[in-house]
C-alpha cells in the first residue's frame, strides 16, 4: 500500500522487496496507479494532515476532469481487497519460520496447524491446502486405524483415567498452575489427561523438537511413507501408554517426520483441543539476567591464595578436557485452548541435556524450573535415570520445586519422600522392575506396598504395562504441607524440604 500512500500524502516511504515480499505486487500496482494520477492530477499541500486534489483551478473534488478522478476512486477498494487478499493468502510463518517451525500466529496459521495436526491423527482436515492428501486411499486407510485406535484408547483408557483422577487427585491442578514433567518426550496424552486444567506443561527431553510437516509440499509419493511413519511413531503410545527412547531415536528423524512437534499435536486433536500457535521458546530475560548477575558475583569474588608447601616439588596441573552437553538447549511453546473456552493454556518443551554435566552448561534452566515452584511434578516411564548419580542436580530441584507428585517407581527414589517430609499413598501394584532395570529394585517400596492394602490401577501406566490377566502398574501420589522449612542430608547432598502434614486428596 506504499504505492498509494504516496499518492495520498505526496511522499515516498522506504520499501524493501526483500523484507516485505508479500506486499511486493500490490506496492508494485499502487506504485504505477499513483505515478499515473499524479501526472493527472495536481497534489497541493493542505494546511491538513494530507494533501489536497486539485484539479485544474479548482479547489474541490468536482472539475472538469472527472474520468481521472473516478479512475483513483475506484483504485482504492481494488487495492484494499487486493492487500487483504494477500495477507491472508499467504501465510508467513515469520520468526517461527527461522527456527524451522512452519506455523504463524496469525489466523491462517491457526487454521493450517489444526488441520496439519487432525490429517496426521487421521481426522479430516480444514484447510483447503489438505483436502488433496485427504482424498487418497493412503490417507483412508490410515485415517481408518487411527480412528479404530483412538476410540480403543478413548474407552479403555481415557474413561478409567478420568475417573481414577476424580478421586485419586481430586483437583486437577492441586500444587499450582505448572505441571512439571521430566524425561517426558512427546507424552502429552497422559499430562493433558490426568491434569487437564493446568496453565502451564513443561515438559523436557533428549529428543529435538522438530517441526510441523509441511504437507502441501509431500510428493504423491512419499504420502504413504509419511503416514506410516505416523502410525509407528504412536504404536508405543496406543499399545504400552508409554514412548520407547530408542524407538523413537529412529522413528523421528525420517525424511517426512521430524522431532517430537507432531507427536505432541495428534493427541491434541484426538484430544478435540484448539492449537493456537507453535513458536519457539526462550527463557525469560529475567531468568537469564539472574544467572549472569550470579556468575559476575562469582567471578568478583576474591579466591584464597594458595599456601605453599614446604620441601614438595612444583606439580604439573593437567586440566581434563571439558565435554560439551549432547543436546544445546532449546524449546518450543504450543498455545491451545478447550472447545468453547477462552483460557489458554500453554505446553512448553526444552530440548537438552538433563545429566549434571549437560546442565552445568545451561545454568539458567535450573533456575527457571526453580522460579516453577510450587509444581504439580510427574514422572513415568523414566528409565530410573533419577535413581543414578549423574541426576543429583535434577533430582534435588524436583524435591524442592514439588508440591504436589504423581509418579511410577521409575521416578524420584522413595527413599528421598520420608514419612516425616512428604504424606504418600500407593496404587496398583508393586514388582521387580522389567529387564534390563532389575537392579532398580526398591526393599523400602516394596516394603511400603507389603504394608499396605493398595487398589489396583484401572489403566496401564509406567513400564509394567498389563494384560488381560494382570494388572502390574503402579503410582504413587504425594504431597508436601505448607508448614516451614528445615534442612536435611540426602545421599551426600542437602536439600530443602517442608515438613509432612496430613494428605488431603
Amino acid at each position: 500500500m506504499y504505492g498509494f500512500r504516496y499518492l495520498v500524502k505526496g511522499q515516498r516511504r522506504g520499501f524493501s522487496a526483500k523484507k516485505d515480499r508479500n506486499s511486493a505486487p500490490i506496492y508494485s500496482l499502487g506504485w504505477c496507479l499513483a505515478v499515473y494520477c499524479r501526472r493527472r492530477l495536481k497534489l497541493v499541500r493542505a494546511p491538513g494532515r494530507y494533501d489536497a486534489i486539485q484539479i485544474g483551478s479548482n479547489d474541490c473534488l468536482m472539475g472538469p476532469n472527472k474520468l481521472a478522478l473516478l479512475r483513483v476512486l475506484l483504485a482504492i477498494p481494488v487495492l484494499w481487497v487486493a492487500s487483504v487478499t494477500s495477507v491472508i493468502c499467504s501465510i508467513s510463518p515469520g520468526s517461527a519460520e527461522a527456527a524451522g517451525l512452519r506455523v504463524a500466529s496469525d489466523i491462517g496459521g491457526t487454521v493450517r496447524v489444526n488441520s496439519a495436526a487432525r490429517l496426521l491423527a487421521g481426522l479430516p482436515p480444514t484447510y483447503p491446502g489438505h483436502f488433496a492428501m485427504a482424498e487418497t486411499a493412503a490417507w483412508k486407510e490410515h485415517s481408518a486405524t487411527m480412528r479404530a485406535s483412538w476410540a480403543q484408547v478413548s474407552a479403555n483408557r481415557v474413561a478409567a483415567m478420568s475417573a481414577w483422577r476424580s478421586s485419586a487427585i481430586s483437583s486437577n491442578c492441586p500444587g499450582g498452575k505448572t505441571l512439571l514433567y521430566p524425561f517426558s518426550g512427546p507424552d502429552f496424552f497422559n499430562a493433558y489427561w490426568l491434569f487437564p486444567d493446568c496453565e502451564n506443561y513443561v515438559l523436557f527431553g533428549l529428543e529435538h523438537a522438530g517441526e510441523v510437516p509441511d504437507i502441501e509440499s509431500v510428493a504423491d509419493r512419499d504420502i504413504s511413507r509419511l503416514l506410516s511413519d505416523v502410525r509407528t511413531a504412536v504404536s508405543d503410545l496406543v499399545d504400552r501408554n508409554y514412548f520407547i527412547t530408542e524407538n523413537m531415536s529412529r522413528q523421528l528423524r525420517t525424511a517426512q517426520l521430524r522431532g517430537v512437534t507432531p507427536l505432541l499435536i495428534i493427541p491434541m486433536a484426538l484430544s478435540d483441543v484448539e492449537i493456537l500457535r507453535i513458536v519457539p521458546h526462550d527463557l525469560p530475560r529475567s531468568v537469564r539476567a539472574r544467572v549472569a548477575a550470579q556468575s559476575a558475583a562469582q567471578s568478583a569474588a576474591p579466591q584464597p591464595a594458595p599456601q605453599p608447601v614446604a620441601d614438595q616439588p612444583a606439580l604439573k596441573t593437567i586440566e581434563a578436557p571439558q565435554r560439551g552437553p549432547m543436546r544445546q538447549l532449546s524449546g518450543i511453546t504450543i498455545e491451545f485452548r478447550k472447545p468453547g473456552s477462552n483460557v489458554v493454556q500453554k505446553l512448553h518443551y526444552f530440548t537438552l541435556d538433563a545429566t549434571d554435566r549437560g546442565l552445568a552448561h545451561y545454568p539458567e534452566f535450573i533456575t527457571y524450573l526453580n522460579g516453577l515452584a510450587p509444581t504439580n511434578t510427574f514422572l513415568k516411564a523414566a528409565s530410573y535415570l533419577l535413581h543414578g548419580r549423574e541426576f543429583r542436580k535434577l533430582r534435588t530441584t524436583l524435591l524442592n520445586v514439588s508440591d504436589f507428585l504423581v509418579q511410577d517407581d521409575t521416578g524420584l527414589p522413595y527413599y528421598t519422600l520420608q514419612p516425616k517430609l512428604w504424606d504418600v499413598r500407593l496404587y496398583g501394584k508393586y514388582e521387580t522392575p522389567i529387564p534390563p532395570f532389575q537392579r532398580a529394585f526398591q526393599p523400602t517400596l516394596d516394603k511400603a506396598y507389603r504394608a499396605t492394602s493398595t487398589e489396583a490401577l484401572p489403566f496401564e501406566f509406567g513400564y509394567n504395562f498389563s494384560d488381560k490377566r494382570d494388572n502390574r502398574s503402579n503410582i504413587l501420589v504425594g504431597r508436601k504441607s505448607p508448614n516451614p522449612q528445615f534442612q536435611r542430608t540426602d545421599a551426600k547432598q542437602a536439600v530443602v524440604v517442608k515438613t509432612a502434614a496430613k494428605f488431603t486428596p
